[in-house]
């Protein structure tokens, strides 16, 4: 039986400190780092991988998973309502479990926004799959006093307990905005004097994106009273791994339909309300979010990044990675290096 760790307590409180530590301490090796940092690297017997955490002088804490469990892995936690976490899953799967607002999962792409409630719940890990994720945890307290010390408003209430518990289970399009600067905050690995200037960066900017994204009003997309059986979610799950898989040559809409059983429809309407995008859009987006992490993993020239990710001439790659994050391939290796 998967032994369930416990997690309690606001960002910063002996009952958090004190359940951290515990948590760590049964699950890694760990070791500090000039700049605060702290890396907890997973045992062999439970997994491979590290979990990051550096605190800012802000108040909040950069917390960076980069594992893949042995055997699977479960943490419950029990969060008061002052208890702030924004998270943004860069790859993988974590499985959600909330006592109050039900099921769910962050997967890749998508960002999570814990409400301002006491939460309570179970989240899991599959048996070797690799979740790679940033998140930023604090007080939803010292978050108003950040922003105000910033100029800015607090955030934006986040209306209807529906529309919660969708920003909470990581389903809101709402929170998308922020995933650029929060991927950034994950890959960068460069050991400086400004290491942590440029961190706080990364979080203004998240935090800038997120009061822009829940302040939007732009009208839902038209999916009508959409309600997807079992089956369907299962194979608008597939999708993803379908387009990464043949990515050199990607399948039209109606081709990917046919392969999943379903109508063109069914499958685009069903696709946003499952992910919070258009299929090529996601399948893009994982694209490049995948182009980036081996700009900055690997010494691999640029083209052949290019074509690991799917396109077919250096060209049309830098084009589109300049257009998506504001800098080249090669701008983007220096800035990350």
């Amino acid at each position: 039986m998967t032994r369930v760790h416990q997690l309690a307590g606001v960002t910063g409180s002996p009952t958090s400190d004190a359940t951290l530590a515990a948590y760590y301490a049964s699950i890694a090796e760990t070791e500090g780092s000039r700049d605060g940092t702290v890396r907890h690297r997973l045992r062999p017997e439970v997994g491979d991988g590290t979990i990051e955490v550096t605190p800012l002088r802000s108040g909040f804490h950069i917390v960076r998973y980069d594992v893949a469990f042995a055997g699977g892995h479960q943490v419950g936690y029990a969060f008061p309502g002052d208890h702030f976490e924004l998270e943004h899953c860069v790859d993988g799967r974590m499985h959600v479990s909330e006592t109050s607002t039900g099921t769910g999962g962050l997967h890749a792409g998508s960002v999570a926004l814990s409400p301002r409630c006491a939460t309570g719940g179970v989240v899991a890990h599959g048996d070797g799959e690799r979740y790679r994720a940033v998140s930023v945890t604090g007080t939803w307290t010292g978050l108003e006093t950040y922003l105000g010390n910033l100029g800015a408003g607090a955030l934006p209430a986040p209306g209807p307990q529906d529309v919660a518990r969708e920003q909470y289970l990581g389903r809101s399009a709402a929170l998308r905005p922020a995933a650029g600067p929060l991927e950034e905050l994950f890959l960068h690995r460069r050991s400086s004097p400004g290491r942590l200037l440029y961190m706080e960066s990364r979080l203004v900017a998240a935090l800038a994106a997120l009061v822009d994204g829940l302040t939007a009003t732009a009208p839902p997309a038209d999916t009508g009273d959409l309600a997807l059986d079992d089956h369907e979610v299962a194979a608008l799950r597939r999708v993803p791994e379908l387009l990464w898989r043949e990515r050199h040559a990607p399948p039209t809409l109606p081709e990917l339909a046919r392969t999943v059983s379903m109508s063109v429809r069914r499958l685009t309407t069903g696709f946003r309300a499952l992910y919070g995008a258009p299929v090529m859009e996601y399948h893009r987006r994982r694209c490049l979010d995948r182009a980036a992490a081996l700009l900055v993993e690997t010494d691999w020239p640029v083209a052949r990044i290019g074509h690991e990710v799917g396109y077919a001439s250096p060209s049309n790659f830098g084009y589109a990675f300049r257009r998506d994050r504001g800098t080249t391939p090669a701008g983007f290796r220096r800035a990350h290096s």
